[in-house]
């Protein structure tokens, strides 16, 4: 019996999230980028077929982020990606609301980082690889 049969409604948005909290879930046992990446893949394509979700997007990710479930590493691949401004104001926003940033902003400063044509990680990324 299928997820709709249960009569449960799987959403894209929750496929995302699922995504991101594998993702998330390689980084922090295997240590490894070139793992995470599909799950990045994947997500972008989800994304790719919910841009009219895009608002409730950029929530999922703040909040995930925001709430200790997602590092700074999925949000900078993505927004490396997609380079949604909003997310960035958003980054920008929480780094400056920060009562000491120098101590406890890097986060925020390496997904500021990634819109940035020269992100340091993107060399770890087959996505980014010149074609």
């Amino acid at each position: 019996m299928n997820a709709y049969q249960r009569g449960i409604v799987v959403t894209n948005l929750d496929v995302l999230e699922g995504e991101l909290l594998k993702a998330e879930k390689v980084l922090d046992t295997e240590y490894s980028f070139e793992k995470a990446e599909p799950s990045y893949v994947r997500c972008l394509e989800i994304i790719s077929h919910a841009e009219h979700k895009r608002p409730q997007i950029v929530a999922l990710i703040t909040s995930l982020f925001s709430s200790g479930k997602l590092s700074d590493e999925p949000v900078a691949v993505l927004m490396h990606k997609l380079r949604w401004p909003e997310v960035r104001r958003w980054a920008e926003a929480e780094l400056h609301a920060m009562e000491n940033p120098k101590a406890n902003g890097r986060p925020l400063e390496k997904i500021i980082a990634a819109f940035n044509d020269d992100w340091e990680n993107k060399e770890f990324y087959q996505l980014f690889a010149a074609k």
